[in-house]
């Protein structure tokens, strides 16, 4: 699984999945968070057989390990959108008024194994000008610091706590809360229409300013080693590929007391009967906190679609543009 958010327990966040499978075939599943998006590709990349590995991982892993390494069981879906988009951010009040103002600063961001948080950023700065020299190999680039590495929500921290950071890439679901609506309607038609993100814009403090957004990327996908090949295997992909939305949410009760949450019953009630409002709740500034990690911890997908290498082609195209074969990424 991959760290896309460092504040995240994301054991925690995927134990409904990982209770549908378990129940329905008897089995055990041991989850087995990585690192970084690269230690994930590792772990594939080193499966032989008698392994059994499904990964959540990155789309990048689709063309990077191959189909001789990995099947594609499908394509996570989010709330009816099968693709998501790397962003570039700065804050609200920074004299970075476009991408060609980065010229010489510090840009945080996630890995180049991580599509929307690393490689897409690179491509935006590349389209704008910037010299990003060999930081797709692991190296630096020459026209502005790139600070990468870190998950995503944890780039957008940097750029908020660290006054020598003047952007942040990352995925629209850790950067678009912060943006404000009136800043992706009428100007990122393809963000505005798909994301499921833009629900929430705005939501969250600070302000942030929106620099750009990537052509849209297919969302991540759910693989499996090729050298699992027992029956069973393929009775699981289909079962998640057949998994309904409700049956992927959490009991909000269980959720809060994993997490040590002080919420109302009464709201965690409406969240389980799918009739909950916020705003009808005058929560407190520790419960605002703590229902900010309740929402945070919820499974953040809705589905799983079919797909196969194929539908990935777009993620080598980027790597296209900057000039990299995947077999070089660090």
């Amino acid at each position: 699984m991959n760290p896309a958010e460092d504040t995240i327990d994301i054991e925690v966040q995927y134990q409904p999945l990982f209770e549908l499978i378990e129940d329905e075939f008897d089995v055990e599943i041991a989850g087995l968070p990585t690192s970084s998006y690269s230690g994930t590709m590792e772990e594939l990349n080193r499966a032989g057989e008698g392994d059994r590995i499904l990964a959540d991982t990155s789309p990048g892993a689709v063309p990077q390990l191959g189909p001789d390494e990995i099947d594609v069981v499908g394509m996570r879906e989010a709330f009816g959108a099968e693709r998501y988009f790397g962003t570039l951010v700065t804050t609200a009040e920074s004299d970075i008024e476009e991408v060609s103002d980065l010229e010489g600063e510090e840009i945080a961001s996630a890995d180049i194994g991580s599509v929307s948080g690393g490689m897409a950023p690179l491509w935006m700065l590349q389209e704008n000008g910037l010299d990003i020299g060999n930081a797709p190999e692991g190296g630096g680039a020459e026209g502005f610091t790139w600070r990468s590495g870190v998950a995503h929500d944890n780039a957008i921290t940097e750029l908020i706590e660290d006054d020598t950071v003047m952007a942040a890439g990352a995925g629209e679901f850790a950067s678009i809360p912060h943006v404000p609506l009136d800043q992706i309607e009428g100007e990122y038609e393809d963000l505005y229409e798909i994301s499921p993100e833009v629900d929430i814009a705005g939501t969250r403090d600070p302000e942030l300013q929106l620099l750009d957004v990537s052509p849209a990327i297919p969302r991540a996908p759910i693989v499996v080693n090729t050298d699992w090949e027992e029956d069973i295997r393929y009775d699981i992909e289909e079962f998640m590929r057949g998994v309904d939305a409700e049956e992927l949410e959490h009991d909000a009760f269980d959720l809060a007391d994993e997490l040590g949450l002080d919420l109302p019953d009464d709201m965690l009630e409406d969240y389980n009967e799918g009739d909950l409002d916020t705003d009808d709740y005058d929560l407190d500034e520790d419960q605002e906190a703590d229902w900010q990690d309740f929402d945070d911890h919820t499974l953040w997908f809705s589905g799983v679609v079919e797909a196969d290498h194929d539908a990935y082609d777009p993620v080598r195209d980027f790597a296209d543009d900057l000039g990299i074969a995947f077999e070089d990424i660090e």
